[in-house]
């Protein structure tokens, strides 16, 4: 029997969604505070058509029309030939009738290069919401770490996904401004989450990993690393600048340091009161929280 091949990685939400490998890796793979295709070997190369037919076909025979979700991998199918992904979709679709959302990664890069009239037709022929690792809305920040998009592309690149009718979920990285442009690195974010609204942002933490590309750039000092609760500043900061009606803001990863969660804007000062309860704490029992948190993609 065929084994349909597995993914690196895919967001925690569609952790019971069917996983269908498009792609393998990442067609961009240079950004500084990731590395996580080179950590588990896997160096991008797109899939053939029959390929993932086939892995379809299998997981079909594997498991039945069992699921209701569904998520396209690895890191971004959306930079694929449109046909190629509406051919996909559709063969997805027709042997997973029960499947009610489908999902996949993209750069805002890619969007950006898609006409809405591409991303529509996507849309129609099955795709239901886009993850996307903004990051950060800082151009600073984001030359830094190689991120290769601007805050232009974010905005420009999200709005286009929503007139296209699809979910949008942006991720932020809290401690991606080091300790030298945190406060850049917030500000700015704060400006392209607002213009975009996107339906769900989702917050995580950046871990340094021992072969992390950061390392040398920690070495020479041209990166310095934001202290734990510097980056329950910059949460607070986050959330405190935001203007975006409905969006669903979501702490929702192992490695954050606090867990906040609600709907914008009415859930705004809520969350803020639960940071600041987090913050009046004693140091030492701040710390030892901090210390007990784990370090994990």
């Amino acid at each position: 029997m065929h084994i349909p091949e597995q993914l690196v990685i895919r967001p925690p939400s569609e952790g019971s969604s069917l996983l269908v490998r498009v792609v393998r890796g990442c067609n961009w793979n240079r950004c500084l505070f990731c590395g996580i295709y080179d950590l588990y070997d896997t160096p991008y190369s797109l899939r053939s058509l029959k390929e993932v037919k086939r892995d379809i076909d299998a997981l079909s025979d594997m498991y039945g029309d069992t699921f209701k979700t569904a998520f396209l991998g690895d890191a971004n199918p959306l930079d694929v030939d449109t046909n190629f992904l509406i051919e996909i979709l559709r063969y997805l679709r027709n042997k997973f009738p029960s499947v009610k959302r489908v999902t996949a990664y993209a750069r805002s890069s890619s969007l950006w290069k898609k006409s809405l009239d591409d991303l529509k037709e996507i849309h129609t022929s099955g795709l239901d919401r886009i993850h996307v690792g903004v990051e950060s809305g800082s151009n600073k920040v984001l030359a830094f770490h190689k991120k290769g998009t601007h805050n232009g592309q974010h905005i420009t690149g999200g709005k286009r996904v929503i007139d296209a009718g699809m979910e949008l979920s942006f991720y932020f990285l809290l401690g991606l401004g080091g300790r030298y442009w945190w406060e850049e690195h917030v500000h700015e974010s704060a400006k392209v989450i607002n213009s975009v609204k996107p339906h769900f942002l989702r917050v995580r933490r950046l871990w340094i990993h021992p072969l992390s590309r950061l390392i040398p750039k920690i070495n020479s000092s041209e990166f310095a690393p934001q202290t734990p609760e510097g980056t329950i500043i910059e949460l607070k900061g986050l959330i405190g600048e935001l203007d975006a009606e409905g969006t669903i803001f979501a702490c929702d990863h192992a490695n954050n340091y606090i867990q906040v969660y609600g709907k914008l804007m009415e859930e705004k000062q809520k969350m803020l009161d639960h940071i600041d309860r987090f913050l009046d704490l004693p140091e030492d029992k701040r710390n030892r929280h901090y210390e007990n948190i784990p370090s994990v993609i």
